[in-house]
């Protein structure tokens, strides 16, 4: 019991000593930390470096089996074909002078005023070199190489630098406009190394590809993707009439112009040509090669002439659609519609008719207008093509026959046209009258004879359409007020009785074939649509 008057203090530790009870001297409290710091530190190592014990209680991590070698992504490399193809992509620099533009401020009044100079009008004006950037490859050991036409367009000096680093000046032996696709020739000391020609035709949508060239100033650079399409035709200056590139996701930028597209044999399928670029959907990846088979079709005459003579069939194409494939009978819609052909040209003296549709060239199959363009024109001028045709007189039941067409030779200006004048036809053009003919979705009146001066064909026999139902099908297809209608299902519409007589029998829902004059140019139509 504590003193009276006391109070009970507790402490951290034990102030006593041991069984004696005597209390411990600062010396002895002093060794005894000593050796209890030791005998923790001791204990420490020791734990350290004896393995612990695991509880045989413990559950095991039951891990994921490492996968069967089957089951492993093989990703291809490129290196070998890269290393095989890039030392023969050249880089191409072409030199063109071009006018140089008078500076805008001296032609203004003050500032002749103040440098006391007047306009020269006569002055040539001031050629200054411009400098263009492509893409090539040989194709042959002696210096024979292949790019576009647009990267030489106008091109005065042609620089090559191969993948080595040497530089040559290249002599342009031909270039084909249709094709966009220009020969050079370079003389070196030693061969140069040839990329094999492959065959476009059996390229396949998904095979892998390569695209190599000289993009941005960057020098021989590398891409892969996959065929992403065949048979693409473009809008623009380039595209020209060939309704076949094939379409890629390998990079191609400005400078990939004129290299090679390889397939993984290391054989060249196709020229770069073309790209989609930017826009408002930020469009990336679609570029376009010309299919290298095309290409080889022309080499020779490239060679030999530095131009190319193509056949010519002497009519307008176009594709046929859903409609037009039900009205003469296909499974399926291909083929080629004669949408007119040319007086004297050479498949007008076969016995091709407009309204008759190509479905074969040579026993070929013809998938649409561009695939018979881009077969027609692998010939030359006198070449003899065997063409199959459907066939469609007044009797509207299509048959088949066959004509041998001696080929013409492809040109500018075989068209003719009628521009457009500003006069405006009959008073009465446009109005209805009481025998006017309302069918199928479109009126009908007779052709006033200003018309037919208006467009400088006094013997023009048809009826004017004056106006067309917005829900018709016929509006649909592109009949427009204004258009003249020649023929319905093969019968001649040279009046509104013949028209009359042409209509009757026609049944909701069929598909008419109706041949129209549109204007101002005068270009004959042909037109499907469903009667309502």
């Amino acid at each position: 019991m504590p003193p009276r008057g006391g109070r009970l203090a507790m402490c951290p530790q034990d102030r006593h000593g041991g069984p004696g009870g005597r209390s411990m001297s600062r010396g002895q409290f002093v060794v005894m930390t000593l050796m209890m710091t030791v005998a923790v530190l001791a204990g420490v190592l020791t734990a350290a470096l004896v393995p612990p014990v695991v509880d045989a209680q413990a559950k095991e991590l039951k891990l994921a089996p490492p996968p069967p070698p089957s089951a492993a992504v093989v990703v291809p490399s490129f290196a070998d074909l890269a290393e095989r193809a890039l030392p023969s992509v050249v880089r191409i620099t072409t030199k063109a002078f071009r006018e140089a533009g008078r500076d805008p401020l001296r032609d203004h009044p003050f500032f002749r005023r103040f440098f006391n100079d007047e306009p020269d009008t006569e002055q040539e004006p001031e050629l200054r070199p411009e400098y263009m950037g492509g893409s090539g490859f040989f194709i042959t050991a002696d210096g024979y190489l292949l790019t576009n036409k647009h990267v030489v367009q106008d091109g005065e000096e042609f620089l090559v630098r191969t993948f080595d680093g040497k530089e040559y000046k290249a002599q342009l032996v031909g270039t084909d406009p249709y094709t966009d696709v220009a020969l050079l020739k370079v003389d070196t000391d030693e061969p140069v190394t040839p990329l094999p020609l492959g065959d476009s035709d059996t390229v396949r949508v998904g095979e892998w590809v390569m695209a190599i060239g000289h993009p941005v100033m960057l020098e021989n650079t590398v891409t892969v993707g996959i065929v992403s399409g065949k048979g693409r035709r473009l809008i623009g200056a380039a595209a020209l009439d060939v309704g076949s590139y094939i379409q890629t996701d390998a990079a191609i930028n400005r400078g990939n112009s004129g290299g090679p597209l390889i397939n993984t044999r290391g054989e060249v399928i196709g020229i770069n040509t073309a790209i989609i670029r930017g826009g408002m959907a930020q469009i990336e990846g679609i570029g376009f090669a010309l299919p290298i088979t095309m290409v080889k079709d022309v080499l020779d005459q490239l060679v030999e002439t530095g131009t190319v003579k193509r056949g010519w069939l002497g009519v307008t194409v176009q594709a046929v659609d859903d409609k037009s494939a039900e009205f003469y009978g296909l499974d399926a819609p291909h083929g080629a519609l004669v949408q007119s052909v040319t007086e004297g040209g050479p498949a007008e003296s076969a016995g091709v008719s407009q309204g008759d549709v190509i479905i074969a060239v040579d026993g070929e199959e013809v998938i649409d207008s561009s695939d018979l363009v881009e077969k027609i024109s692998r010939h030359r001028p006198g070449d003899r093509v065997e063409l199959e045709l459907l066939t469609s007189g007044e009797t509207g039941k299509p048959r088949r026959k066959t004509v041998t067409v001696e080929l013409g030779e492809r040109g500018e200006g075989l068209r003719g046209q009628v521009e457009p004048q500003e006069t405006g036809g009959d008073e009465g053009e446009g109005k209805r009258a009481d025998g006017d003919v309302s069918a199928l979705g479109f009126t009908v009146a007779p052709l006033p004879d200003g018309v037919r001066r208006q467009l400088e064909r006094d013997g023009l026999a048809g009826v004017l359409v004056i106006d067309v139902d917005p829900k018709s099908d016929a509006f649909d297809e592109g009949l427009q007020k204004g258009n003249i209608v020649l023929s319905v299902n093969g019968k001649p519409t040279p009046d509104l009785e013949s028209f009359r007589e042409a209509i009757a029998g026609i049944r909701s829902g069929q598909v008419v074939r109706m041949t129209v004059l549109t204007r101002p140019r005068a270009d004959q139509r042909l037109l499907f649509f469903r009667a309502p």
